[in-house]
């Protein structure tokens, strides 16, 4: 049978066994869910049969964080495309090993987001080329997932909700699904919804500051458990700034999204206090911001609780700022706070092979619901 063929086998399928792959804009490796996905639509059902994640090794890391550098070589990401493609591809083919399954769906790694609402002439980057994925673990690939909403004229992002409603959604309960990435993105689900009715938007920054700062002054990759920001003391005049610099996105009514673009090395100014005290500040304006987003545009419609996911569920220092802001409204951890995102896109790769459109206009601006992927054959 040859690849054609195979591809058109998979495509008859009422079910699908999908290996998801997830690298967020933090860019400290690559999330993989084996999923057995059956249905489409509302009709979807996913359960997960293992997970694993596989750390960049630190030379990979290293090209990949430099690459989301405003002066990074054509040449270089050009290679990085096929280094990362080779890693994820690599990484599929460990964690399988006989296993034979129906697709892989990776989301690939952004190096470069530039939305509608920032650019008149809009673009997104995500390296780790499907092509080679799919040569290297001899499965058919879906990736490239982005492209489409934005040449509809959505922000590309985010693409989680469309999932999130058909997992999600509960008729007695407004809840939102909080993802503390790189950056920090929400879905907000109302009781008894259509997807119609759902809202969401990246809020600003989650990790991406936090991370830059220990770089910068503890020479570590992330705040462990939240141990290093825990001994800090916010400086208000450094909190100030940075709330006055962050007014702008902040009033900013969604569709919108945000990345490292933005929140990167010329974001903070350098500093002169203690580092402890500039990476508690930087903690606690990342809260400030996701709160504030919240007391905009989330939580005048009902809201019943939080549920967070991400790696920075880990850093204790900054879920208990959150939950002081929330005050009264519950912020829980999801039981799967570190899969979430890889589960969600082979279930977009699912809703492609069943010919549905999964993209949100109202959730990204775009202006029609488009089929999201690209199919790369090994």
């Amino acid at each position: 049978m040859n690849e054609i063929d195979v591809l058109v086998e998979t495509l008859k399928k009422p079910e699908r066994k999908i290996l998801g792959m997830m690298s967020g804009t933090s860019a400290d490796g690559v999330d993989l869910v084996l999923t057995i996905v059956n249905g489409c639509g509302r009709s979807t059902k996913c359960s997960v049969e293992r997970a694993e994640h596989f750390d960049y090794p630190d030379d990979l890391k290293r090209e990949i964080l430099d690459s989301m550098k405003v002066k990074a070589l054509m040449r270089d990401v050009c290679v990085l495309d096929f280094k990362v493609g080779e890693f994820f591809g690599d990484c599929a083919k460990k964690f399988l090993g006989d296993e034979k399954i129906d697709l892989i769906a990776s989301h690939g790694q952004t190096i470069f987001h530039n939305p509608p609402s920032r650019s008149s002439h809009p673009c997104t980057l995500q390296i780790g080329d499907g092509d080679i994925i799919a040569m290297r673990s001899g499965v058919i690939t879906v990736s490239d997932f982005r492209i489409k909403d934005i040449e509809a004229g959505g922000e590309g992002a985010p693409l989680v909700p469309h999932v999130d409603y058909i997992l999600y959604s509960r008729e007695n309960e407004s809840i939102s699904l909080n993802n503390l990435g790189g950056i920090s993105n929400l879905t907000y689900i109302p009781k008894g919804a259509d997807e119609e009715d759902i809202l969401a938007f990246d809020t600003g920054p989650a990790n991406a500051l936090i991370d830059l700062v220990v770089r910068r002054y503890f020479d570590q990759p992330y705040d462990k458990d939240g141990i290093l920001s825990s001994k800090g003391k916010v400086n208000t005049s450094l909190l100030e700034f940075l709330k006055s610099k962050e007014k702008d996105y902040l009033l900013k009514k969604p569709p919108k999204s945000t990345g490292k673009e933005v929140y990167n090395e010329d974001y903070l100014p350098t500093l002169s206090l203690d580092p402890a005290d500039i990476l508690r500040t930087v903690v606690e304006f990342t809260s400030w911001s996701i709160y504030e987003s919240y007391k905009m545009y989330v939580i005048p419609n009902g809201l019943d609780r939080v549920i967070l996911t991400g790696g920075g569920c880990m850093n204790k220092t900054l879920v208990e700022s959150l939950r002081r802001y929330f005050g009264k409204i519950p912020v829980e951890i999801a039981i799967d706070w570190q899969w979430r995102e890889a589960k969600a896109f082979a279930i977009l790769a699912n809703e492609l092979f069943c010919g549905k459109p999964a993209n949100d206009p109202k959730v990204t601006g775009a202006k029609s619901k488009v089929l999201l992927g690209k199919i790369s054959l090994p």
